[in-house]
């Protein structure tokens, strides 16, 4: 059901505690100039969508004109949404053939409109344009077949400015990043046990560096490389339980949600924290199902609550900005 127009989830500045806390990263750069303080739920979505109830949605994007698009994952589709938030189309099906999805989960749109559905259960990437045509789909394989031998659960997708698409395999523990022609070009993350190595790792998120930010899930921490796959820091140790979602806005503010703590937290790119929602206004709200989040550039934070099969749409409030 709806919430109150303004409903607070709480917030927690750690602005002005003294020192480095845990899981701080060692970059140099500065805080943002908008330090979120309250999240403001505007919209929920759930319920009848185009003729179905909308069955534990797990993937979010928006797109640059503020389309929103759902993956209904157990009803195998995909949804479009305007910028109202009405439904407008819809594609998929149950299914292996072209067109037909299995249980679809993380969603990325490019520059150019082009919408990429991580197909889990066909272990692919299912390519659409902007009115959720067909395009073609992708098969994130080397030449050797391993990643086929090895068929782990594929649980995050994210895609650079300059359309290289990145996998997280959330079984075999690495990322699976492809070139521009989409094929299979590196692993990243798999290497025993440094700094840079992943245990399941989860959502996936770039910022304007390209930069991929990883929800190391296994580690209670979000791990970061470069474009070229090298590690550079980490965010959230000893903060962070279980982070399943990952999103960078435009102010490059790190939003992470976390299921085993039932929350959403902010960290800035230095690594400090922000914000936290839960101080006790999370009592009753549970976050602990959240499946994705994206963040977009008008200020709303979007929320797929797979547990509770909705999406909450937020409006992020930020200091001096009530």
């Amino acid at each position: 059901m709806m919430r109150a127009a303004l409903l607070v989830l709480g917030s927690f500045l750690a602005l002005s505690c003294a020192g480095r806390g845990p899981g701080v990263s060692t970059s140099k750069e500065v805080l943002p100039d908008r330090i979120p303080i309250q999240l403001s739920l505007e919209k929920e979505i759930s319920g009848r969508v185009m003729g179905y109830d909308l069955l534990h949605p797990a993937g979010v994007a928006v797109d640059a004109q503020g389309n929103l698009y759902i993956s209904d994952s157990d009803n195998h589709r995909l949804i479009q949404f305007d910028r109202q938030f009405n439904p407008v189309r819809e594609f998929g099906g149950y299914g292996s053939d072209a067109g037909r999805f299995i249980s679809p989960e993380d969603i990325v749109v490019d520059r150019g409109l082009n919408v990429y559905v991580l197909d889990t259960g066909n272990r692919r990437i299912v390519q659409l344009d902007a009115r959720l045509n067909y395009v073609e789909e992708i098969s994130p394989q080397d030449d050797s077949a391993e990643i086929i031998s090895n068929r782990g659960k594929l649980s995050g997708l994210v895609i650079s400015p300059s359309g290289e698409l990145t996998v997280a395999d959330y079984d075999n523990s690495r990322l699976i990043k492809m070139d521009n022609f989409n094929r299979f070009s590196r692993y990243v993350g798999d290497f025993g046990y440094g700094r840079g190595a992943l245990l399941n790792p989860m959502g996936l998120a770039i910022d304007r560096k390209d930069r991929t930010y990883v929800a190391d899930a296994g580690s209670g921490r979000i791990a970061v490389y470069d474009d070229y796959g090298n590690y550079l820091s980490e965010i959230g140790r000893g903060l962070l339980r279980r982070p399943a979602a990952v999103a960078v806005s435009p102010y490059g503010t790190v939003w992470v949600a976390d299921q085993d703590l039932g929350e959403i937290l902010a960290f800035g790119a230095d690594g400090r924290l922000l914000f936290r929602t839960g101080q006790s206004d999370m009592k009753s709200e549970d976050l602990s199902g959240v499946t994705a989040i994206a963040v977009s550039a008008d200020d709303l934070l979007y929320v797929a609550d797979g547990k509770h099969s909705r999406v909450l749409i937020f409006r992020i409030v930020y200091e001096g900005n009530r």
